[in-house]
């Protein structure tokens, strides 16, 4: 589209075939499969930037409430029956016990999995179709970012903008949006079933 820009998309229909080939599609899928680590690494910002951007949280619970209790550890008492405390103290709890408390949330996710894999929980099988879902969107949500602004620099380089050319801008800036809010959610409920099936997974090996 950027080497032959159209001007609606019966004429972008129309440049499918004329520059589509078998050679470009096989020539396009081994850049993909070289650059996938690259790609998975830049949507990854990408995910970062929109939601400190937008102020969206995809942990399901933040930071502060998982990695921040050393002093509230510290001051715990040895004898304090677990019962007694709310669900996220013990949780806490738990994973200071079970799999330590690393320094960021994502090698806490790491050691988790890790924990749910050794103990054969098949909340991890949801947790990672949870996540798989997640980058498919965020991979979707950046590429249709791209082709938003592929419509933009096509609308200065014909040189008329029409209402057509515009509404496609738009629409993939909306649609962009509407599949990175997708990716939030699943990345939450990927968390969500991670530290849930972590706290069950702890809590049945410590009954009797």
């Amino acid at each position: 589209m950027l080497y032959n820009p159209a001007t609606s998309v019966q004429d972008f229909a129309g440049l499918i075939p004329t520059s589509i080939s078998l050679q470009v599609l096989i020539a396009l899928a081994f850049a993909s499969y070289l650059l996938g680590g690259l790609a998975q690494g830049v949507t990854w910002k990408f995910f970062l930037a929109l939601c400190n951007l937008s102020k969206r949280e995809f942990h399901y619970f933040p930071a502060e409430i998982l990695l921040n209790r050393g002093e509230w550890l510290q001051g715990l008492a040895k004898d304090t029956d677990p019962k007694t405390l709310d669900f996220e103290n013990r949780l806490v709890l738990l994973l200071h016990d079970r799999v330590g408390m690393p320094k960021t949330m994502n090698h806490l996710y790491s050691r988790v999995c890790s924990y749910l894999k050794e103990n054969n929980r098949p909340s991890l099988v949801t947790a990672d179709l949870y996540q798989a879902t997640h980058i498919m969107y965020r991979n979707l949500s950046f590429g249709l970012l791209i082709l938003g602004g592929v419509f933009w620099v096509n609308i200065f380089r014909v040189g008329a903008a029409s209402f057509e050319q515009v509404a496609l801008f738009l629409g993939a800036l909306v649609l962009s949006y509407i599949a990175f809010v997708r990716s939030v959610s699943f990345k939450r409920w990927h968390a969500r079933e991670v530290l849930l099936g972590f706290y069950f997974a702890a809590c049945d090996k410590r009954s009797p």
